[in-house]
């Protein structure tokens, strides 16, 4: 009978034991989870499921525990998380056959399940069976964001950027201030330094934003290792770092080569490694201006100019630059309302079968003639329809007005030449293209082969789902592909296998070559022989000389476009150059 008691009495000890420790893991302020020696969620607990936005059944046997960290800073710490550091021992569960190595305790960031991040304190610990062998991780997490904070913390977290925790623009703008006060008593220079990323958004669209935020952060890195004690260095939005510096009126080629390169630097990522580069603009006191504002502007102003320049490169401000920004303010403005009032032609620039000498296609050119400005040049007013987002509606109004064109011609001669369109890269990129374009094929009662794309290769080193998807939807529908500008940049024949490509159209600096450089030749023949053995026609730009067209007829170059040839014509002088000769 004692006997009987005395298990009874075990018995409820243990089970009082167990049901205590599932309502402390129920009950505990802080997120618990365990996962197997993969990783993978075995139990959360309900704060576990508060912080993170997910539900128990979206975790358990589905997800890793590190599938909820922040995936730029997981790039760079994996290794913390990979082998948690061993602090001590500490006793588990009175039944467990396991014991637990108690890593230390870090800040991290998780995104929850609606994509916002929250800082969390996480300690890891590695679950050990008796054999050694690991059987599993247990974790303790505590939200940050809800613990109390000083003063001090508080003031930091307003003033810094939470991915790099560089100054804000806030702080930035602050310090420019006092640096200025100071200057203008000892009459010292300041110095204004703002770099920003060239390509941050062609990064966030083909890899996602973790790839840009991981450049981000190790550009930032880099600059803090550069600047030291000497400048005062801040984030102020998205990808625009500023320096500020006292003591100096000007940044030397030396410096600015120095951050050029340590920015270019390639980058780790994964299974990848992003390449980026930046422009700089610089402003200085008293030269550019007296007050914080003035400085900034002036420095935005110069980066612009290295931006619009090609970037990779830096500008110093000067007073030209607010004639040039007042300009394009003003052509802003009577660009809106010329698209808007349609104040564009198209002038076609013939391409030339060097075999029959024929005009086989013709490339389509945008041109503006302002009532009082007069005649505005593409390249000035073209990146900017793409700044301000005109460049769809453009780019629209320029795919029916071709295919009108080709319509017309067709019933006055019976035949009418391709229409090659150039395609910009916001215009690829826009799930729209493929309805424009068959739209106005449909509307006109244009056959697709009447229609040819030019794009730029850039655009297929992006090799985005998007644009692949794309370029084969508009083959499929019987629309032609052409590669602009071919052998400059990143020319590969790689690429070329993995799209739909019909035509490559050679870069006028190699037809240049021809006769002329060693090896240019030779070159332009490889292009030509590697691109047939693709099925791809090769049409050569830029050919200016009687000497340049026929020795590209002999190296088999399919057609040639350039000023040897007809030059761009209006739509009238281009009836007449197809008129049969009576």
């Amino acid at each position: 009978m004692h006997n009987d008691a005395g298990a009874t009495t075990a018995w409820s000890a243990q089970q009082w034991t167990a049901t205590a420790y599932q309502l402390a893991m129920q009950s505990a302020p802080c997120g618990i989870f365990m996962c197997d020696a993969h990783g993978v969620f075995t139990m959360v607990n309900p704060a576990y499921e508060r912080i993170t936005g997910y539900s128990s059944s979206q975790l358990i046997g589905k997800l890793r525990f590190d599938a909820l960290h922040d995936p730029s800073e997981l790039a760079l710490r994996q290794g913390e998380l990979a082998s948690p550091p061993v602090r001590d021992i500490v006793g588990l569960h009175p039944d467990s056959e396991m014991i637990a190595s108690q890593g230390a305790e870090a800040d991290w960031t998780y995104l929850r399940r609606n994509g916002a991040r929250v800082t969390v304190t996480l300690a890891l610990s590695r679950l050990t069976q008796a054999d050694g062998q690991t059987a599993g991780y247990v974790g303790t997490v505590f939200d940050n964001s809800r613990r109390p904070r000083n003063g001090l913390q508080l003031w930091h977290l307003l003033h810094h950027d939470p991915l790099t925790g560089l100054p804000n623009q806030e702080l930035l703008e602050e310090r420019l201030g006092l640096a200025l006060e100071r200057a203008k008593t000892g009459s010292d220079p300041v110095l204004l330094v703002l770099l920003e990323l060239d390509n941050l958004r062609k990064l966030r669209d083909t890899l996602g934003h973790a790839a840009a935020d991981i450049a981000i952060k190790q550009v930032a890195a880099r600059l803090k290792r550069l600047c030291g004690d000497e400048h005062v260095l801040g984030l102020m939005r998205g990808s625009l770092f500023v320096m500020i510096s006292t003591g100096r009126n000007t940044l030397s080629a030396e410096r600015e080569a120095a951050l050029l390169a340590e920015v270019s630097r390639p980058i780790p990522f994964a299974s990848a490694t992003l390449h980026v580069s930046a422009s700089i603009g610089v402003s200085s006191y008293p030269t550019a201006g007296n007050d914080a504002r003035a400085l900034l502007q002036r420095a935005m102003l110069a980066l612009h100019a290295a931006s619009r320049s090609g970037g990779g490169t830096a500008r110093h401000f000067d007073f030209g630059m607010q004639t040039q920004s007042a300009r394009r303010n003003h052509l802003e403005s009577l660009l809106r309302e010329a698209v808007e009032t349609r104040q564009f032609s198209l002038a076609y620039q013939p391409q030339v079968d060097l075999r029959t000498g024929h005009i086989t296609r013709t490339e389509t050119l945008l041109r503006w003639q302002h009532p009082r400005l007069g005649a505005v040049g593409p390249a000035e007013f073209v990146p900017m329809a793409e700044d301000l987002g005109l460049m769809d509606e453009l780019g629209a109004w320029v795919v029916d007005t071709a295919c009108q064109q080709a319509v017309r011609l067709h019933a006055k001669f019976g035949q009418s030449p391709c229409m090659a369109i150039n395609i910009s890269p916001t215009q690829l990129r826009d799930r729209k293209l493929y309805g424009v374009v068959a739209s106005a094929l449909e509307r006109w009662q244009l056959p697709p082969g009447y229609l040819e794309l030019e794009i730029t290769e850039g655009l297929l080193l992006d090799n985005t789902r998007q644009v692949s998807d794309t370029l084969q939807s508009l083959r499929k529908l019987g629309v032609a592909i052409a590669i602009d500008d071919f052998g400059t940049g990143y020319s590969s024949f790689a690429y070329l296998a993995r799209f739909p490509v019909n035509r490559i159209k050679i870069d006028r600096s190699l037809v240049r070559a021809i006769s002329s450089v060693k090896n240019g030749d030779a070159i332009i023949s490889a292009i030509i022989g590697m691109a047939h053995a693709l099925g791809i026609k090769v049409t050569a730009e830029g050919v200016e000389t009687a000497a340049h067209a026929r020795r590209l007829g002999e190296l088999g170059c399919d057609e040639a476009q350039g000023f040897w040839f007809p030059r761009p014509l209006t739509a009238q002088a281009l009836e007449n150059a197809l008129a049969p000769i009576a």
